[in-house]
């Protein structure tokens, strides 16, 4: 942690852009359990329900990359509280649309508010965790993906069925105004007051090109990129289409479906999170494929056991089995973001994880969306969703050939951050590394 902060500081700042990232993804997420009251008031086909999900994660992967540069030379703290901004008047917004294409642009404009937040926010937050408790830290942080998820559903249900939808759209997106308010002064550890780059078309392609080198260059990233995308669209697709699942092929109301979701989604992955970051730091300070293993052991026994869930009818089983599943699946997404920043190099850290964030959405659940939606129409979505969680599991295997890499990925980065690593005679990490 720099010396200018303190450890309590950095412990409010964390929390600050932990609630702003849940909020991020309730307005996100929200739209999945008004799915059937929108399909009945707009008269919308399961594909065109797909296409709102994915206006938001389309616009979303493809702004990403852009904003993650202007975090780099410019302030990130203004790109999150743009963010913060820009999503909730969006949501906002949506609670007035009267057709399809309406909704549509107002679910991109959300999107483009998440983008602005993301990759500042996971840099920002690495800064103020640079060594130890990183994953733990960037678990609590993306925690708020998982949870954001799951609470904008429960929410949704809700306070759909008492409000319907449009007013349900307004309350989700007032919040995210008092948080930009917070937001605007945070302090950032790794900059001096005033201490920004100069935006120029030659400068931003310049870091942009400098920066997707290191990926490419960068076999740990290469795996990390490419199971991310699979994870993306296996999870987040089982996310967005669970309330419809469980609604047609559970006999659960939406309000019902939902409230199970929320409640012992929450419960699985907070647990999930915190569990996740603590197993990938305990592992990290044995062995430099930690947060690695991390990843493909939730996964590998988390995917299993949503295949599973997916082929259950009755509820006294669905709900310990949905746990499980949801908990174990919950373990990666702290690791897997301390995972990309010990391989970064700060200085373009927002950027790499601008482009993470881009590749993974666009090739990932930007696909699942409606294309889970289409094979419903076709087959039905008890035969649809069982792509999803194959798909995910997919990723946690890809996600383990990093455990190749990664120590030599590790090396190559210290001589820039200036870490100190020394080698114990054991051949152990010693527990100061990055």
């Amino acid at each position: 942690m720099p010396s200018s902060l303190t450890r309590a500081y950095a412990g409010y700042a964390l929390g600050l852009l932990a609630l702003s990232n849940l909020l991020s993804f309730v307005n996100r997420n929200v739209l999945f359990a008004l799915f059937e009251p929108l399909k009945h008031d707009l008269g919308l086909s399961d594909a065109a329900l797909g296409w709102l999900a994915s206006a938001y994660v389309l616009v979303f992967s493809l702004a990403a990359l852009p904003f993650g540069v202007v975090g780099d030379m410019r302030s990130r703290r203004t790109v999150i509280v743009t963010g913060l901004l820009v999503w909730s008047l969006a949501t906002l917004a949506s609670g007035f649309a009267t057709s399809f294409a309406t909704l549509l642009v107002c679910r991109a404009l959300v999107g483009l508010g998440g983008a602005a937040f993301g990759a500042a926010a996971q840099s920002l937050a690495a800064d103020y965790y640079p060594n130890r408790g990183r994953a733990l830290a960037l678990g609590i942080l993306a925690a708020g993906t998982t949870l954001g998820g799951v609470l904008g559903i429960w929410v949704g249900g809700h306070l759909g069925a008492l409000y319907g939808w449009r007013m349900t759209l307004v309350a989700v997106g007032a919040p995210g105004f008092a948080l930009a308010a917070l937001a605007a002064r945070l302090k950032d550890p790794a900059r001096a007051a005033g201490e920004m780059l100069p935006i120029s078309l030659a400068r931003a392609n310049a870091e942009l090109v400098g920066a997707l080198n290191v990926v490419v260059r960068t076999p740990t990233l290469v795996y990390v990129f490419l199971g991310g995308a699979l994870i993306s669209f296996g999870l987040n697709g089982l996310v967005g289409w669970a309330p419809t699942f469980m609604s047609r092929e559970l006999g659960l109301s939406v309000r019902a479906a939902t409230a199970l979701l929320g409640s012992w989604g929450l419960v699985a992955g907070i647990l999930g999170a915190v569990v996740g970051g603590l197993m990938a730091d305990w592992l990290r300070r044995y062995t430099p494929s930690g947060r690695i293993l991390t990843i493909g052991i939730g996964l590998l026994i988390g995917g299993p056991l949503a295949i599973w869930l997916l082929t259950v009818r009755n509820m006294t089983h669905f709900i310990p089995i949905f746990f499980g599943a949801f908990f174990f699946l919950s373990w990666y997404t702290g690791p897997l973001a301390a995972a990309i920043f010990d391989v970064v190099p700060a200085r373009i850290s927002a950027t790499v994880a601008g482009a993470y964030l881009l590749f993974i959405h666009l090739a990932g659940d930007t696909i699942a969306f409606p294309l889970i939606g289409a094979l419903s129409d076709r087959f039905g979505i008890d035969r649809a969703v069982f792509v999803l969680p194959s798909v995910a599991l997919a990723g946690g295997v890809v996600v383990l050939l990093a455990t190749r890499s990664v120590e030599a990925d590790m090396r190559r980065r210290l001589p820039e951050s200036g870490a100190a690593w020394p080698a114990p005679a054991s051949g152990h990490l010693d527990r100061r590394g990055p």
